[in-house]
């Protein structure tokens, strides 16, 4: 079912139909392993625009796929760590600017 539900998403964009949508997260949700759970994030990300669904389309229906075809745990292992890479990283903060004379080197007038 997930599986099929994942192909089904793939072939539906770039416009995703939310039955669709909620489907697949729900049956990951119930699958309950970490990689199920990762990838259950992504889709969520993907359907609010955050991650590019051209990008993650492809590695979530192949994380389906592997979730329902293996049980070996580093096949698991290598594809979370896949999806997880989709994940969008938070902006870096602004590096503050440090003074160009140390603070001794400051005397009053």
């Amino acid at each position: 079912m997930i599986d099929a539900l994942a192909t089904d998403l793939v072939q539906q964009a770039p416009d995703l139909d939310p039955d669709t949508i909620a489907a697949l997260r729900t049956g990951l949700e119930q699958q309950g392993s970490a990689l199920a759970l990762a990838v259950s994030r992504i889709v969520e990300l993907v359907a609010e625009g955050l991650v590019d669904m051209a990008i993650a389309l492809p590695p979530i229906a192949e994380a389906c796929n592997v979730l329902v075809s293996t049980s070996d745990a580093r096949v698991l292992a290598a594809m979370k760590y896949q999806i997880d890479t989709l994940e969008p990283m938070p902006d870096q903060p602004p590096r503050i600017a440090a003074p160009d004379v140390p603070i001794n080197r400051v005397r009053r007038r």
